[in-house]
C-alpha cells in the first residue's frame, strides 16, 4: 500500500481518495476508522449539553430505558438509544459486551476470565465491567485473544 500526502494551503477541507483494485476487509476497516474518526455524541449533565468525542468514551450503558455515556470521571445522559450509539462509533474500538453495554476496548488495562464463562475487564479509570458469555467471542476477537 502506498500513502501519498499532498499539502496545499488553499484546501479548506481534507479530502481522502482511495485507489484500489478491489475493496477487501482490511480496506473496509480502514475506511470505517477514517469515517468514524471524528465521531461525536451529545450528552447532558444537568441542563448543559456537551459534545463528546469517541476517544473520551469509556463505555455506554442503557439503564431503565435511559442511555448513559461514561468518560474518565463524568457521566452524561444521552437521547441516543444504545443501538444508535453502536452504529455511530468506530467499530474498531467499540464492542458490545452485554445487552446493556458497549465498551471502548482502547480504555482497558487488563482482562480476567471468570469461572462462569464470562470475563472481567478492568478499565483505565478503575472501573470493572463484565463481558457476558453471549458477547465473549466478539470481545475476544476485538481484543486480540
Amino acid at each position: 500500500m502506498k500513502i501519498k500526502i499532498i499539502k496545499d494551503s488553499t484546501v479548506t477541507e481534507t479530502e481522502i481518495t482511495v485507489k484500489c483494485a478491489a475493496v477487501d476487509e482490511n480496506l473496509k476497516r480502514l475506511l470505517d476508522e477514517l469515517e468514524h474518526n471524528n465521531a461525536k455524541l451529545t450528552g447532558r449533565i444537568d441542563d448543559k449539553t456537551f459534545l463528546i468525542s469517541a476517544e473520551m468514551i469509556y463505555y455506554i450503558e442503557s439503564v431503565d430505558e435511559k442511555t448513559f455515556i461514561y468518560s474518565q470521571n463524568k457521566v452524561y445522559e444521552t437521547d441516543y438509544k444504545l443501538y444508535q450509539t453502536e452504529q455511530l462509533l468506530p467499530q474498531s474500538d467499540f464492542v458490545r459486551i452485554s445487552k446493556n453495554c458497549i465498551l471502548n476496548i482502547s480504555k482497558l488495562t487488563s482482562v480476567k476470565p471468570l469461572l462462569n464463562g464470562k470475563m472481567e475487564v478492568h478499565m483505565n479509570n478503575g472501573e470493572v465491567q463484565i463481558v457476558n458469555r453471549h458477547y465473549l467471542k466478539d470481545f475476544k476477537s476485538k481484543f486480540g485473544l
